[in-house]
């Protein structure tokens, strides 16, 4: 059996990227932690791949990024169009398609570790039983979704995104397709004083990948500027 892990991906200079931490921290900032935390998730997806017998691929939300060098390390396949609900829906049926299970992830997670990707991973390697597994975040939503059965395109289109109970309405629609695992909750960046949490979780990680070092390291930086803005207001 194979499965199949897609990190979802906006591609600077083509989509607007992080924008609530774009207006406190500049654009270039924004973009820059984009590109750094989608490595950090990267670096976590692959370290699984090569472990486990399970594909990576990139869900870029640009066609015409498909190409583009910052996604050359793992494999791209187009979102397609639509509202997050349907590009969702999209990869997970076009993966599920060529894989017997399919995890989807964000890309403003990088604190995720291998062991929990390993979790939802080996749950769903059940061919005879409907298995699903979810991971929610402390802002509503969630980070991770994974399945080894198709799912209707309304579970996915009828849930309203990017409010506070996103991740409730989801796991209720879900939670009756089959058996269920819930994974650890995690915390996103969309305000720079997310940073701080974030860099908490990096430092507390056991045996984090380069990529995650690095981001650190980056985060360490944007955190002195922030404090220095305050200092000299």
């Amino acid at each position: 059996m194979s499965g199949a892990i897609a990190v979802f991906v906006k591609t600077p200079g083509l989509s607007p990227v992080k924008t609530r931490l774009a207006v406190k921290l500049g654009q270039q900032n924004a973009e820059a932690f984009h590109l750094a935390s989608s490595g950090s998730v990267a670096s976590v997806v692959q370290s699984l791949s090569k472990q486990d017998n399970v594909d990576s691929y990139y869900a870029v939300a640009e066609q015409a990024a498909l190409n583009h060098s910052y996604w050359q390390d793992l494999p791209c396949i187009w979102q397609g169009e639509g509202g997050l609900g349907e590009r969702m829906a999209h990869i997970y049926q076009t993966l599920l398609d060529k894989h017997d299970y399919v995890i989807l992830v964000g890309a403003d997670i990088p604190q995720m570790t291998r062991k929990q990707l390993q979790q939802a991973s080996t749950w769903l390697l059940h061919n005879e039983q409907a298995r699903l597994a979810f991971a929610p975040s402390t802002d509503g939503g969630f980070w991770l979704f994974g399945g080894n059965r198709e799912i209707p395109q309304s579970i996915w289109t009828d849930v309203i995104y990017s409010q506070a109970n996103t991740g409730a309405e989801f796991l209720n629609k879900i939670e009756k397709l089959g058996d269920l695992k819930v994974l650890d909750i995690l915390s996103d960046v969309d305000e720079p004083d997310d940073l701080i949490q974030l860099q908490h979780d990096l430092n507390n990680l056991l045996t984090p990948t380069v990529e995650q070092q690095e981001l650190g390291c980056f985060i360490d930086k944007l955190l002195i500027n922030v404090l220095n803005k305050k200092y000299h207001a």
